[in-house]
């Protein structure tokens, strides 16, 4: 996809060009070109520009459109900024296959066009940019979840180590990541409340004091 990026916008693509754009180091392009060649994708000789074989020009148009689709989700739909969004399309437009690529277009069309994803739209505008990473938020903006108020919303960002069970929370959803909202506590004991991915979860609140989230609303 570089190469078809490069001759579409200079008109050719040199080794140096190539290596420019993908910040790598020349024996590294060389041995890339080499091999695309071998595969029938690419014409390359030494000190010549580099020129997409017809088949290497129709994969190259599939990369692109699984790019910009993948950049349009992580960008619309997840709320990753622009830098985010290109360097996870990068990483995912070459092992993805094409069913699951669909589906994920599918979505955005749906999320993004159909009136009754109105409501869904506004959540996802106002959750999905609280969702980071926990080296990026600062440790008192976090609080036990067995702490979070009744009807309040928060992002689970970590899980400890040592709380029972882990793996079966896990499996229920509730992991790094995951929007939860305080439903409310038990008459007596000390179990809670949560819903998580719509669905409402019991958990002791010595459980969830090894959970810590951050408010979100």
């Amino acid at each position: 996809m570089a190469i078809a990026e490069i001759i579409s916008a200079s008109g050719h693509a040199h080794t140096k060009d190539i290596a420019e754009r993908l910040k790598v180091k020349m024996p590294s392009v060389t041995n890339a070109l080499q091999a695309l060649s071998a595969r029938g994708l690419i014409r390359y000789q030494s000190h010549s520009p580099v020129v997409l074989t017809a088949l290497g020009a129709e994969i190259a148009a599939v990369i692109l459109r699984r790019h910009n689709a993948l950049k349009s989700f992580f960008t619309e739909i997840l709320k990753l900024n622009s830098d985010e969004a290109e360097d996870a399309a990068c990483k995912i437009e070459h092992v993805i296959g094409e069913k699951v690529m669909s589906r994920i277009v599918t979505l955005r069309e749906a999320i993004a066009e159909r009136g009754d994803c109105v409501a869904l739209r506004e959540y996802l505008d106002g959750t999905m940019p609280q969702i980071c990473a926990d080296s990026k938020i600062a440790r008192e903006d976090l609080i036990p979840l067995s702490e979070l108020a009744i009807g309040h919303t928060a992002v689970v960002i970590k899980v400890g180590e040592n709380l029972r069970g882990v793996r079966k929370f896990a499996d229920l959803g509730l992991v790094n990541g995951t929007v939860v909202t305080m439903e409310g506590f038990a008459p007596l004991g000390n179990l809670m409340r949560v819903r998580v991915m719509g669905s409402s979860l019991s958990i002791r609140s010595n459980d969830a004091a090894h959970i810590k989230v951050k408010i979100t609303q």
